[in-house]
C-alpha cells in the first residue's frame, strides 16, 4: 500500500510553534546521580499547528486529504525541513470561510511511527 503524501503549503506564521515532546525513564540514586533513558524505540513526538488559506475548490482537497488521515499516516515535510510520517489529530481540524471562494483550514499534524 503506497503512503500518500501532503503537498499543499502550509503557511508559517511568526507564532507556529511545533512541539517536540520526550518520554523517558529516570532512575535517582541518593548521591545525587541519575540515570536516564529514551521511552521506547521512539523516544520523541513532533506536532504542528498548520493553516492554510486559498480558494476554496483547492483548500476543500486539502480538507478531503485531511479526513482520510486521521488514522492512516501521510508523508509531510515539517516546517523545520524533516521528512516524516505524520497524522492529522482527531478533532483539530477547523475550517473557516473567509468569503464565497477563499477558506482557512486550521489543524494539527502529529508524528506516526507506521502507516
Amino acid at each position: 500500500m503506497a503512503i500518500d503524501t501532503f503537498t499543499w503549503p502550509t503557511q508559517i506564521q511568526g507564532g507556529m510553534q511545533g512541539e517536540l515532546a520526550y518520554t523517558a525513564r529516570t532512575a535517582a540514586f541518593g548521591d545525587g546521580y541519575e540515570q536516564i533513558a529514551g521511552d521506547g524505540i521512539h523516544p520523541e513526538t513532533q506536532s504542528w499547528p498548520i493553516t492554510m488559506t486559498g480558494r476554496r475548490a483547492e483548500m476543500l482537497k486539502a480538507l478531503a486529504f485531511m479526513r482520510g488521515h486521521f488514522i492512516r499516516s501521510f508523508i509531510w515535510t515539517s516546517p523545520i525541513g524533516e521528512v516524516g510520517l505524520y497524522r492529522v489529530v482527531t478533532d483539530s481540524v477547523k475550517a473557516t470561510p473567509l468569503s464565497s471562494n477563499v477558506l482557512t483550514i486550521n489543524a494539527t499534524f502529529k508524528q506516526a511511527y507506521a502507516p
